[in-house]
């Protein structure tokens, strides 16, 4: 068999060979269409569409237009405005470069150019096809004509792929296509943020894709895929010097929600794909997002052109750079960050469909609960902590499986042994009355601080109202402003009132609470505390939160012990402890809970010391403050606490404590809020829950332990050996036999409406050493009950 001769094509074959290589569909004709307009400066682009394009697909913009004397050679290949020699990809800013999209257009498809310049009298028409000028009509001349138009080009391609059947065959699915066209004309309308977008249908009444040339992309967010999708982006913003890389975009924080990867990618303003960028980041939300949700990433990259090769595919759908690798780690490691930063305000919403299928419905498909998942005050879902799997010997049971509640055509009742009647963010009224919690007296050291300790001894403690809402972080007394206030006279024979109540507080120090002791006001100022005058003890002030952006961590050692407590987190624990109901105390140490179908007895004094280790370290310099006023003497307090522990030489003991204190001041301030004055007093601590303060009679073992037993000198050391001190200095104390008997009932109260529902905030993670202590135990399940009553 003799071999075929090999012969030259010709042109005609060649340029409709290109042509399909470029114009798979009516979707990538229209993004070359896209980037021309964009790329002729237009303000306002509109599209119209047939049949999924493949009869019409029209666009027309306000750009610049084409010249008259260019349009005999626009749609002919490798003619183009946008470079001059190969050297000028190095540095190419524009969209297009190869000069193929209209030629290969021409030569699909039946297509004709409106255009005309601002300093022309009028526009001009030319008909194309196979890249040349034909007669619009037979028996007419090719040349453009003369007519009517606006200032910038309209191009119409008709019967779209008519001379090649099988493609057009292919694509028959109209419906799809025009679902294409709208996702590509979306995309740049979000990237093009100062640019009017519009598509619809040929004839159809209104738009399905409609920007405002003043909008904003989260803007064009939230009108393209809904608000529900854009309340729950973040915005990023990044760069590398290292690199010569830039960008910026918005992304899912943990609340999103959506079954589909949305994955928007610009590469020095192109649209493309990069399938290292991609994997990267749907790797990193596999961790965070909830089963079956996926990301949505809107990135805008910036990287200097000569390091970028534009030229490395037909539609240039993907470029390469360099440093591939360090910029897409910069992108990981700079999304990672912005979600840790945001993490205390999640909010993940089950939609009623699926809540019928997990069975939380009562007679009448009324929904018990409106959400499954934490909110933004109630923690973190199973799916964005480490999994931990419990043996039978440990004291909880397992989560129950889910792989039984498969979706159903129509939805079950609940089964009246797996019904749950209660709702984990129900609040009582209580809750919203109780106040500020008190300093409740325990004597751990069974000392007490005299009036020797305070200086002055005028003013009694306020509480600045920093903390003024848990789940969006801590701020300083200096970020509200007073509207109004009612002064009165200095009463100082007058403590401020707990609990609706007053006391009269003698000129001498009673035997219960000395007079030096700290008194909890809820009073709110904007004024710092006044050492040298007296503050009126019952003026009442009032306030208005103004809103400040919470302080960005970016201390690595920080960072790496959040890490560290993710990692260790037991994810049954924390979704337990999350969306607990509380049911009732046993005793001063232990309490009912209840989640879903199961009671669990917790001993809140002991994880309490979790709750605030975790607290102190995710939300790191963002507390509230708590002013201490008298401002107690940290020489005096750690001299009782070296005298009580038994300490060789208790003062050289306490002016090393005192010393130290004074030497990190700055760093205990802007760090921990832990002012320090002049004069050697403690002046604020920080206010780590919201309302609650510390047992003061724990205060001087905390400085002589926090001076005696933290590694100072290690960084990381010193933030987690601090932190756990400061952890065990505000943990929970049962009140002691010998306690006033309102004690007990004030301090359940802190427990109930402070502690409890501070396990709900999405920066708890529960440690798996729980277990080990046995701070929580399964004591019922409802299922089984009801198999023991089956049996009776």
């Amino acid at each position: 068999m003799q071999p075929a001769p090999i012969r030259k094509l010709e042109e005609t074959v060649i340029n409709r060979i290109a042509a399909g290589e470029i114009i798979n569909r009516p979707s990538n004709a229209l993004k070359e269409l896209i980037e021309n307009s964009l790329d002729a400066g237009s303000t306002s682009i509109s599209i119209t569409v047939k049949d999924g394009g493949l009869k019409v697909l029209q666009i027309q913009d306000n750009g610049h237009g084409i010249r008259t004397e260019d349009l005999p050679i626009v749609c002919e290949r490798f003619t183009t405005s946008k470079l001059k020699v190969y050297e000028d990809l190095s540095h190419i800013q524009t969209y297009g470069f190869r000069g193929e999209a209209l030629a290969s257009i021409s030569h699909v498809s039946h297509l004709s150019i409106t255009t005309k310049q601002a300093d022309s009298e009028c526009a001009y028409k030319a008909h194309y096809a196979d890249g040349k000028l034909v007669p619009a009509k037979p028996g007419s001349g090719s040349d453009p004509v003369p007519c009517a138009g606006n200032n910038g080009t309209v191009i119409t391609a008709e019967d779209l792929f008519y001379n090649i059947p099988s493609r057009k065959a292919a694509l028959k699915n109209t419906r799809e296509e025009y679902n294409r066209i709208f996702e590509v004309a979306s995309r740049y309308a979000i990237h093009n943020s100062g640019i009017a977008f519009s598509c619809r249908k040929l004839g159809a009444p209104k738009v399905d894709l409609s920007t405002a040339a003043g909008a904003s992309t989260i803007t064009n967010i939230r009108q393209i895929f809904g608000s529900k999708i854009a309340n729950s982006l973040v915005e990023i913003q990044g760069s590398s010097t290292d690199y010569d890389v830039e960008f910026s975009g918005h992304v899912s924080s943990a609340a999103h929600e959506m079954h589909k990867t949305v994955f928007l990618l610009f590469i020095n303003h192109r649209l493309v794909e990069h399938t290292p960028i991609r994997r990267a980041i749907e790797s990193l939300y596999t961790s965070v997002l909830p089963k079956a949700s996926r990301p949505f990433v809107y990135l805008d990259l910036r990287i200097k052109p000569e390091n970028v090769d534009v030229n490395v595919h037909p539609t240039k759908r993907e470029v390469r750079f360099l440093n591939e690798d360090s910029i897409v780690g910069c992108i990981v490691d700079c999304i990672h960050s912005k979600l840790l930063s945001c993490n205390n305000s999640r909010e993940f919403v089950v939609q009623e469909r699926l809540q019928k299928q997990l069975g939380l419905t009562t007679d009448g498909d009324t929904p018990l609960l409106t959400t499954i998942a934490p909110s933004s005050t109630t923690g973190n879902t199973e799916s964005n902590l480490p999994t931990s799997t419990l043996t039978p010997a440990q004291p909880i049971a397992s989560t129950p499986s889910r792989s039984s509640n498969l979706p159903t055509s129509t939805p079950r009742k609940t089964p009246v042994n797996r019904a749950v009647r209660t709702n984990y963010k129900t609040l009582s009224l209580e809750s919203f009355s109780f106040g500020s919690s008190p300093s409740i007296r325990r004597n751990r050291l069974q000392t007490t601080i005299d009036n020797s300790v305070a200086s002055p001894p005028q003013n009694p403690l306020r509480t600045s109202p920093s903390h003024v809402n848990s789940s969006a972080g801590l701020r300083n007394e200096s970020d509200f402003e007073q509207a109004s206030s009612i002064a009165q006279k200095p009463q100082p024979e007058k403590i401020a009132p707990l609990f609706g109540q007053e006391t009269v507080a003698a000129a001498s120090t009673s035997k219960e609470c000395n007079s030096a002791q700290p008194v909890l006001r809820s009073d709110m100022s904007t004024e710092p505390p006044q050492l040298s005058e007296p503050a009126p003890a019952l003026g009442k002030t009032y306030a208005a939160p103004k809103p400040e952006p919470r302080v960005e961590v970016r201390l690595t050692s920080i960072l790496n012990l959040r890490k560290d407590l993710q990692r260790r987190a037991n994810s049954e624990l924390t979704q337990v402890l999350s969306e607990h109901s509380f049911v009732g105390f046993v005793d001063d140490r232990r309490a009912l809970i209840q989640y879903q179908t199961r009671l669990y007895m917790v001993d809140y004094c002991k994880i309490s010391y979790h709750l605030f280790y975790h607290r102190c370290i995710f939300d790191f310099m963002n507390y509230g403050r708590i002013i201490l006023q008298p401002a107690p003497s940290i020489h005096e307090l750690a001299l009782m606490a070296a005298k009580e522990l038994g300490d060789v030489d208790p003062e050289d003991t306490a002016k090393n404590v005192l010393s130290r204190f004074s030497d990190s001041r700055e760093m205990l301030e802007e760090y921990y809020h832990i002012r320090i004055s002049d004069i050697g007093t403690i002046e604020s601590l920080p206010m780590v829950i919201r309302d609650y303060s510390p047992d003061y009679d724990k205060l001087p073992l905390f400085l002589y332990n926090a001076a005696t037993s933290v590694n100072w000198e290690e960084e990381q050391q010193f933030f987690k050996t601090f932190t756990s001190e400061l952890a065990t200095f505000y943990a929970l104390e049962p009140p002691l036999p010998d306690d006033p008997p309102h004690t007990k009932d004030e301090y359940r109260l802190v427990v109930e409406h402070r502690i409890m529902p501070a396990f709900k905030g999405s920066s708890f993670w529960a440690p798996g050493s729980i277990l080990v202590e046995n701070s929580l135990v399964q004591l019922a399940d409802l299922p089984d009950l009801y198999r023991i009553f089956e049996r009776c």
